[in-house]
């Protein structure tokens, strides 16, 4: 009986049906040594992707059609990969709802001397108002000034300015016009501003333009959520319906096995 069974497993060692099962082994084998290597490498990039966000510093250029561009490189990561770049956008990605995808953050200020001010600032639509007399002494004068860019791109201030006359107590030998005050009313400001993520020289770049002139970015920071795709390939072990193809070594012949088993996942649809 031994030497049936003995000789049976060497048939079967040596048919075709054998040398397929081990041919699909080892396509198997190699295709889990590519991906991981794929896994490997895009760890890697990521890790030197973040290590120059770290060491980056934003970075202001003019554009050809004006516009004037600030960036730094970004991060690439979750939750945990970014704690050890950036605690604080860790937090915020943390705390936001949803299945976040990206995360920027920015503070910029607008400031302009007055040679660049004046360059903007349309005199034609400085409106000053008629005074209006107060009392006897006292006027108030309504005004309006504009700095205007372009359409999406401006800043009017309106205001108003309180003037006075002063005399010489003494028969009024002398009348001054005196200021007494200036306040603002409202201002209306308007900045077009784009920004959001882009890939330059294999580094994850968060970026901000806008025609206004006044831009000046202080924080530019963001992050690429890498969300992890569904694996296919050796997804671990699992446990269920199993439907495999056998040998009967007693009847010589392949067969069809239906059961319930543990089984290792080599791809999975």
């Amino acid at each position: 009986m031994m030497k049936k069974i003995i000789r049976k497993i060497w048939e079967f060692i040596n048919n075709k049906f054998f040398g397929y099962i081990i041919a699909m082994i080892f396509m198997a084998f190699v295709l889990g040594l590519c991906n991981n290597n794929s896994n490997l490498r895009d760890e890697i990039e990521r890790y030197n992707n973040n290590i120059s966000a770290l060491t980056d510093t934003i970075k202001t250029e003019k554009l050809k059609n004006g516009d004037l561009e600030s960036s730094i490189n970004g991060y690439i990561g979750d939750v945990k990969d970014l704690k050890k770049f950036n605690k604080r956008l860790a937090d915020q990605l943390k705390n936001a709802k949803g299945e976040v995808v990206t995360l920027n953050n920015i503070i910029f200020t607008l400031k302009q001397d007055s040679a660049e001010l004046q360059k903007a600032l349309d005199e034609l639509k400085a409106k000053y108002n008629k005074p209006t007399k107060v009392n006897d002494s006292t006027w108030n004068v309504d005004w309006t000034l504009p700095f205007v860019y372009d359409s999406t791109n401006y800043d009017i201030f309106t205001g108003r300015t309180q003037i006075g006359l002063e005399g010489n107590s003494e028969f009024l030998k002398t009348i001054d016009l005196i200021h007494n005050k200036t306040w603002l009313l409202e201002r209306d400001s308007q900045i077009g501003l784009t920004w959001g993520q882009r890939y330059e020289e294999d580094k994850l770049k968060i970026y901000a333009k806008t025609a206004h002139p006044a831009f000046k970015a202080k924080l530019l920071e963001g992050t690429y959520v890498d969300l992890p795709e569904e694996r296919h390939w050796f997804n671990g072990f699992g446990i269920g319906p199993t439907f495999n193809i056998g040998y009967d070594f007693l009847h010589n012949q392949p067969v069809i096995v239906v059961g319930m088993g543990i089984h290792y996942n080599v791809y999975r649809f």
